[in-house]
């Protein structure tokens, strides 16, 4: 194994500085695609990834529609007893990770398992209405066992209750939002820090941040972070229709989210995974790693106001948007783009437009903004993480997402959202917005590298 020995951040002086975190691989499983290459010819052509719900029975309910990962197979090969633990997220996430390590052109052999960590951001896994009596059908599962050994686990139709073991059986019913890093950490003998945040739509946006600050810190040199979420059951829907968030745009799935347009009526509920690897800079270079792009900033704040709304007039959300220029050294002159959250609620999406307005003043009008979840939804845990490799994307590619669906300009959403077409602009600085329920606020700036 070869071991890259890099500076761990002291000076000559004995002062320690801050070491540059550079990302060097990226990987996604998007409701617009099952890799990178994929998601990103979708979304820079304005393509909805959103259509009526397919694994369940919706016909019932009067949410039918959601931003589902298609045609999804899992490619990698599991062990039984592993199995039953891998939920629908944590295949999304695996496949993901598979990618990211690829692109990273990371292998057993140029990996340190002592210095390589990883922060992921996830929630809690339930399992559907529709599948759990299968928890407790242990004649049906037990018959299919040796179906599923001949044939291989994706052709078993619940492949992850493939066991003969109580605890297999009992395990979707509810996965711990830890399990995902865990596995993460047995597949690819990972001995760092292994950690989880879950803090609703901005999980993933704080894992970053802290996998930022341990290769800061000289804690690892390495760290594979992101975000996965599945949340698309009768149950998780059921949550959101009852707090009033989500779109019942049914007769027209494509044209249901729309952020920041007047005619918005809520979010899409959406699923995938989005993993980043990072690097100190140093050593990305021993290696001669391919180098996507720089976070230089992280801002976190809390809006303290409700657990289910964001405050009007954007107090709150403006406090981790001006912590992540600190934090970078940057000015609100130097960013080029920003990467709204932009759910399609009324109150979000009017939030996160004054809270633009009070960090950028007039230049806020300057400023092209854009809501990825106009295409992909909303997909919660992985959200931030998702839409940060769009950004990273972005930077290398010179081309701003569209909002679409942008057809009705409200009077109180009145900045540059892009609408409905790509544009071709260069783009050096982005600062990438998430704020979640509870007033859980993260934004996360990435520069291009030079």
């Amino acid at each position: 194994m070869t071991a890259y020995f890099v500076d761990r951040g002291w000076n000559d002086s004995g002062k320690k500085e801050k070491r540059r975190v550079v990302v060097t691989g990226i990987g996604a499983v998007t409701p617009l695609g099952n890799n990178i290459d994929e998601t990103w010819d979708s979304l820079s052509k304005g393509r909805s990834g959103i259509g009526p719900i397919m694994r369940f029975d919706a016909s019932r309910y009067p949410v039918k529609i959601g931003a589902e990962v298609k045609n999804f197979q899992f490619d990698s090969t599991v062990p039984e007893d592993i199995l039953p633990f891998l939920g629908r997220s944590t295949r999304f996430c695996l496949q993901a990770v598979k990618e990211a390590m690829e692109s990273a052109r990371i292998g057993s052999e140029s990996a340190d398992p002592e210095r390589t960590g990883i922060s992921l951001g996830a929630n809690e896994e339930y399992m559907g209405v529709s599948t759990m009596s299968q928890l407790f059908d242990t004649n049906s599962v037990r018959e299919n066992l040796e179906l599923n050994k001949a044939s291989g686990i994706n052709n078993h139709p619940f492949p992850h209750l493939v066991t003969s073991k109580p605890l297999g059986l009992l395990w979707p019913f509810r996965k711990n939002a830890g399990t995902t890093a865990n596995i993460l950490s047995l597949f690819y003998n990972i001995q760092g820090p292994v950690t989880t945040t879950s803090s609703a739509c901005a999980s993933s946006a704080y894992a970053i941040g802290k996998a930022m600050r341990m290769i800061q810190d000289g804690d690892v040199d390495t760290a594979i972070t992101g975000g996965a979420d599945a949340m698309i059951n009768e149950t998780t829907l059921a949550g959101f229709y009852r707090l009033r968030t989500l779109s019942k745009n049914n007769d027209d799935p494509e044209k249901s989210s729309r952020p920041f347009d007047l005619k918005r009526d809520g979010f899409v509920l959406a699923e995938g995974a989005g993993i980043l690897i990072l690097e100190e800079l140093s050593h990305a270079r021993k290696r001669k790693a391919p180098i996507l792009g720089e976070i230089v900033g992280f801002g976190t704040s809390s809006n303290a106001y409700r657990i289910t709304a964001s405050p009007e007039d954007g107090q709150g959300v403006d406090i981790c948007m001006n912590a992540a220029l600190r934090d970078a050294g940057c000015s609100s002159e130097d960013v080029d783009y920003i990467n709204a959250h932009g759910t399609s609620t009324y109150l979000n999406d009017k939030s996160e437009t004054a809270g633009i307005k009070r960090v950028f003043q007039e230049r806020a009008y300057e400023i092209p903004v854009s809501s990825n979840k106009s295409m992909l939804g909303h997909p919660v845990a992985s959200a931030a993480a998702i839409e940060l490799l769009i950004s990273i994307l972005t930077l290398n590619k010179d081309v701003i997402p569209p909002t679409i669906n942008y057809e009705y300009p409200d009077p109180e959403c009145d900045l540059d959202y892009v609408p409905n077409e790509p544009r071709k602009r260069k783009v050096d600085t982005i600062l990438s917005n998430s704020f979640a329920f509870g007033g859980q606020n993260a934004s996360i700036l990435v520069k291009k590298f030079v």
